[in-house]
């Protein structure tokens, strides 16, 4: 089955973010201190040891990632229905606004708004996500053009 995705949504939301998804997955994982030192400016820095929720609450992170990136391969490689593939990205819109407001409502406006100072994770948490979120109401929108036709329709056509 083809896509039901114009051609850079499809890149985007088929390949660049389930990838990126797996970064987000890997990250707290992987390297939990500048995970978590990496979601506040550096000038106010997570005291180590961390506290045993401040661990959980990154390791459930990187479930949250992994299954949001597993869930949009799902629908969006498995999907023949266009109403599934919309509701999947307008629900993430959604999840795009509360995940930029939760790092804006702890790190404030001036850090939020202070781009030359962002760490990789706020350039994720923030820069990544608002671009995401901008190409997802496009989509919605329909600024790409007509979404893609599944094989089955093409070759009842």
């Amino acid at each position: 089955m083809l896509s039901l995705l114009p051609t850079w949504p499809f890149i985007l939301f088929g390949i660049i973010e389930p990838l990126s998804m797996v970064g987000g997955f890997l990250a707290p994982l992987l390297d939990t201190d500048n995970f978590i030192a990496g979601q506040t400016p550096p000038t106010n820095p997570p005291p180590l040891p961390h506290h045993a929720s401040t661990l959980v609450l990154s390791y459930q992170i990187a479930n949250i990632y992994g299954l949001v990136g597993l869930l949009a391969v799902g629908v969006i490689y498995g999907s023949s229905e266009r109403h599934v593939v919309r509701n999947l990205i307008l629900s993430l819109a959604v999840a795009d606004i509360g995940h930029m407001y939760a790092m804006y409502a702890v790190i404030g406006l001036e850090a939020f708004l202070d781009v030359a100072s962002w760490s990789p994770v706020a350039w994720g948490s923030i820069g990544f996500t608002g671009f995401l979120f901008v190409n997802r109401v496009a989509y919605l929108l329909g600024a790409f053009g007509s979404e893609a036709a599944t094989t089955n329709e093409k070759k009842r056509n």
